[in-house]
């Protein structure tokens, strides 16, 4: 049997190496596209080190970069940033970036789990010359901001994607916090009864129900920086009905009205295109304010 010195020098040992706490298996795939652009899914490692950054972190497979929300310095406080590390070809240490984002009062950060890695060469927008800084990788990582309220008999919860970049300058470090900012999930469900009659009115449905979700994916066609697809779906339970609108106004709901059913004006494929420092839609995103506000 091991004795306690050695069991103290063994975890001392397991502790200083990151475990990955997310079986390789059930990671998603990568996407990759034709310029070299790679989409990838982060999973969580535990970094112990007592020299560096330490904690819980979501990390590439190769773990030369890792994402956290950084944790606030005092309890109370609204955590603002994402903490990125990126650890180059034979370097202990990593390097540490922090990146902003807009969380207003009452709002909630999340990361955004995936990030992309730019190909080789892509995303300074300037000439770099100097070898060690073009050999570096520039990537985008993201955090989620959730909101939500509560109504009488119901409530809602919106979410925004915000994407920053981190790039490399002939000889220095530089963070755009926002290239890309979309709305991400919604839910609502708001009362729809207040009498019995109601109730009757409505065939026994009394609340209305809302639900947006988006996705972000490669165009696997794009060439020099990514071309970002991004897909919406918004659904409605009863059919045709609005947050813009007294449902008790209308006639009363038939059985065929009692489904969910998908608002095509809300559900929709854009394509960003990457120009001035920021991500833009080929075409303009709908008013969906229905389902992507609380």
């Amino acid at each position: 049997m091991p004795t306690a010195a050695a069991r103290a020098t063994l975890c001392t040992a397991l502790l200083a190496i990151p475990l990955l706490a997310l079986a390789q298996s059930a990671i998603l795939p990568q996407q990759r596209d034709a310029a070299g652009n790679v989409m990838e899914p982060l999973g969580q490692v535990l970094i112990a080190s007592e020299t560096g950054p330490s904690g819980l972190y979501d990390c590439t497979r190769d773990s030369n970069w890792c994402v956290r929300v950084q944790p606030v310095a005092e309890e109370g406080d609204r955590p603002t940033l994402l903490e990125v590390l990126e650890k180059g070809p034979g370097q202990g240490k990593p390097h540490t970036y922090h990146v902003s984002i807009d969380v207003p009062r009452e709002s909630e950060l999340s990361l955004w789990p995936w990030i992309v890695r730019l190909a080789p060469g892509m995303g300074s927008d300037e000439t770099v010359t100097d070898q060690q800084q073009r050999t570096r990788q520039n990537v985008l990582v993201g955090g989620i901001v959730t909101f939500s309220t509560m109504y009488s008999g119901g409530g809602a919860d919106a979410s925004t994607l915000q994407l920053a970049r981190v790039r490399h300058l002939q000889d220095d470090i530089q963070v755009d916090d926002d290239v890309l900012t979309v709305p991400w999930l919604g839910n609502a469900m708001i009362r729809a009864c207040f009498s019995e009659q109601d109730s009757k009115q409505r065939a026994g449905a009394c609340h209305d129900e809302y639900s947006f979700s988006a996705k972000l994916a490669l165009d696997p066609a794009g060439q020099g920086m990514p071309v970002l697809r991004y897909q919406t779906v918004a659904t409605r339970f009863p059919a045709g009905v609005s947050r813009f609108e007294d449902s008790l106004a209308k006639g009363p709901l038939k059985k065929k009205d009692l489904r969910t059913e998908q608002d095509p004006a809300c559900t929709y494929t854009r394509l960003f295109h990457f120009r001035e420092g920021m991500f833009h839609p080929d075409q303009a995103l709908p008013d969906c304010a229905g389902y992507t506000e609380p």
